[in-house]
């Protein structure tokens, strides 16, 4: 089924807001797998969650515990859980995302600061977490905001579970999602995921 045109023409109209949003979440340095950039998980984290609110997303912000890296006890950075919808009548999706990345320098092989992001001459965008994985979480927030703005109503409920420790073997995702999937949790009654 094709996107209704009236969808298509808000893409269009808020184009470079949406490429703002994206290169707001870029600059966030939110590297899981470097001691030194935990806060600016958390960062992300925070960030991340005062979207999805603004757009009408009931969340919660999950402590998932403490880790070891590099000899170091570490907080991890807190999980976050969305809802939005509960008609009984409609099918309930679980949408997954990562808002952390991987390191990244321009002596790695970039031609730019991999946390600026750059619109390319041929329109790709380009920054570390514009395709993995924070850009298809903010595709999500693109279409909530479409939604929130022209008061339609969503066509099914959406649940959220987006972590910030996907590229360091997201620790602490198990014992969430078997807790969250018990009667009353946040995922009980899912129809299906998104990943």
């Amino acid at each position: 089924m094709p996107a209704p045109a009236e969808f298509l023409q808000f893409i269009d109209s808020n184009a470079d807001g949406f490429i703002q949003r994206l290169s707001d979440a870029v600059a966030i340095p939110s590297i899981s797998g470097d001691p030194v950039h935990r806060q600016d998980v958390v960062k992300m984290a925070n960030w991340l969650n005062g979207q999805l609110k603004s757009y009408g997303v009931h969340t919660q912000l999950v402590d998932l515990g403490k880790h070891t890296m590099d000899g170091q006890e570490l907080s991890l950075p807190p999980a976050i859980l969305g809802r939005i919808g509960t008609d009984p009548t409609k099918k309930t999706v679980l949408i997954y995302g990562h808002f952390d990345v991987q390191p990244a320098n321009k002596s790695d092989g970039w031609d730019t600061d991999p946390f600026t992001l750059v619109v390319h001459e041929d329109g790709r965008l380009i920054g570390r977490g514009s395709s993995d994985d924070k850009g298809p979480i903010l595709g999500w927030l693109n279409v909530l905001q479409y939604h929130h703005q022209n008061n339609k109503e969503l066509p099914l409920n959406i649940r959220f579970c987006f972590e910030g420790m996907e590229e360091s073997g997201s620790e602490g995702l198990d014992d969430l999602v078997r807790k969250e999937s018990q009667p009353g949790g946040w995922f009980n009654g899912v129809d299906c995921v998104c990943i």
